[in-house]
């Protein structure tokens, strides 16, 4: 049986945590001063489905609420990374959300705090700054073009369900990542409602990020046949082979409890047809899991053994 301590004295990467997210419960309590009402941070709920939605929003409007100044923004920050540091984690690539611009008093003050959440451990591990962007609030797409005209983040994020509706309206800004020679990221959390396998597809073809997170959250919709008795079509093979996208798997959509030994066995399959890909702990205000809490469910499971895992966390491809 593994156990978390069997993977916290590796080195290791994360490649997607949220830096206004990616603490424990505890941690948040700490920065906020006060709890959430009726937030359970053990229950399990169903990656993308209106009750995970609806909780995400509920805290990400406590945490708005409770930040008043950038000194506020950048303490939070440093809990998540804080964190990673204590798990042995040398490098993440740590989304910060757009709309906590507004709670800085300009633009540089919200970019000079990025910088020195980033840098404030820098001798113990690496964070890069991706730019988190919420499709439920398309609004703010000018101010996210506007922040990456600094050139201080080397990615960008792109989550909530509503690029799924209207995938055209965020096309520029996937195209000055591009320009840029930036990664970009695509939450799947989005396909969650598709009905329609190529209409996925497209919008990858579209927007061609160069990452997508959770395909594996796929396996609630069976109209979308992605994942057919466990194996993974031959598209995904090759829309890999034409825009080359790099895979990220976070703990979401298996704690869900929702057909989640098949969704855990579709990381497998991805590692056996030799698809690179890495773990991330994405969200562990909401998910309740640090990397190596969700390596070792992944071996508990029988999806890995303790030794492939460890090899899987501790490498650093340069894609990620």
């Amino acid at each position: 049986m593994a156990i978390i301590s069997d993977f916290i004295k590796i080195s290791k990467s994360d490649s997607c945590k949220h830096l206004s997210s990616g603490m424990s419960y505890s941690a948040f309590t700490q920065w906020a001063g006060f709890f959430i009402p009726d937030f359970d941070p053990n229950k399990k709920r169903n990656a993308g489905s209106p009750e995970d939605i609806e909780i995400r929003n509920e805290i990400s409007s406590y945490t708005q609420m409770r930040v008043s100044s950038a000194h506020d923004i950048l303490l939070l920050f440093c809990h998540a990374i804080s964190e990673s540091i204590s798990e042995n984690v040398t490098w993440i690539n740590g989304t910060v959300n757009v709309d906590f611009l507004s709670k800085c008093k300009n633009p540089t003050e919200f970019l000079d705090t990025v910088k020195e959440a980033c840098e404030k451990y820098s001798n113990k591990i690496k964070v890069r700054p991706f730019l988190g962007i919420d499709s439920d609030n398309e609004n703010n797409l000018p101010l996210a073009e506007m922040l990456l005209d600094s050139d201080i983040f080397e990615g960008i994020e792109l989550y909530g369900r509503k690029y799924a509706e209207n995938p055209e309206k965020f096309l520029s800004i996937f195209k000055t990542a591009r320009t840029k020679g930036i990664k970009s990221r695509i939450s799947c959390i989005g396909f969650h409602g598709m009905q329609h396998q190529e209409d996925v597809f497209e919008i990858i073809r579209n927007l061609r990020p160069t990452h997508l997170l959770n395909p594996n959250i796929a396996l609630n919709n069976d109209a979308l046949k992605i994942f057919e008795n466990g194996k993974i079509c031959q598209q995904i093979f090759e829309m890999k082979k034409e825009f080359d996208v790099y895979i990220e798997f976070s703990p979401a959509p298996i704690l869900s409890g929702n057909k989640s030994e098949q969704k855990a066995r579709a990381i497998r399959e991805f590692a056996e047809m030799g698809i690179p890909f890495s773990l991330c702990s994405e969200d562990m205000l909401f998910l309740n899991k640090s990397i190596s809490e969700f390596a070792a469910d992944l071996c508990n499971m029988g999806v890995f053994s303790i030794e492939e895992m460890s090899q899987l966390i501790s490498d650093t491809p340069s894609a990620t």
